[in-house]
């Protein structure tokens, strides 16, 4: 698994929730997000114009990303129907500020079952972990994130890297 399967991530001081079918925003990181109108505002999270679903990018034997194949690492969340939908720290309110987990979904309650960092490599899954300040989704988390890959990689094992710590794991 990604580097992020012991729970630990430097924005949680060092601690995970307690495993949750769904987790909400945790407070302290909510409270501070809906002092900044440009991340929370009168409907809640803003919806990340980038955010999108793992399954509707596969072309082939590539996850694509804005017309080309995915690359680098991007921020994840597991939706409440265990879709995983992607995106980069995108703030369309100000380009300067940051675009938390939470705005992958977007509102006053977005609940996720799982959220971290996704890294890509032309293409193909590389590395997947829970590090999220803003869910701080407990490592039993990754075992729902591990199965929707695992049934990525039945149907098509070429969208995972030759390196990839997962795939490698699953073979």
């Amino acid at each position: 698994m990604g580097s992020g399967s012991g729970g630990l991530y430097s924005g949680t001081n060092g601690g995970s929730q307690p495993y949750a079918a769904r987790y909400h925003v945790v407070k302290s990181e909510l409270a501070n997000d809906k002092r900044d109108p440009d991340i929370y505002g009168k409907n809640g999270y803003f919806k990340n114009p980038t955010a999108v679903s793992l399954q509707d990018s596969v072309d082939g034997n590539r996850v694509t990303f804005e017309g080309k194949s995915a690359n680098g690492t991007m921020t994840y969340v597991m939706d409440k129907k265990g879709n995983i939908i992607f995106g980069k720290r995108c703030n369309p309110n100000d380009g300067r500020k940051r675009s938390p987990h939470p705005t992958l979904i977007g509102g006053k309650d977005p609940q996720v079952q799982c959220a971290g960092m996704i890294e890509f490599h032309k293409g193909r899954i590389l590395s997947v972990d829970n590090h999220s300040g803003h869910y701080r989704p407990n490592p039993k988390s990754m075992e729902k994130v591990d199965k929707a890959l695992q049934a990525l990689y039945n149907k098509n094992p070429n969208l995972f890297d030759k390196n990839s710590k997962w795939s490698k794991n699953h073979d």
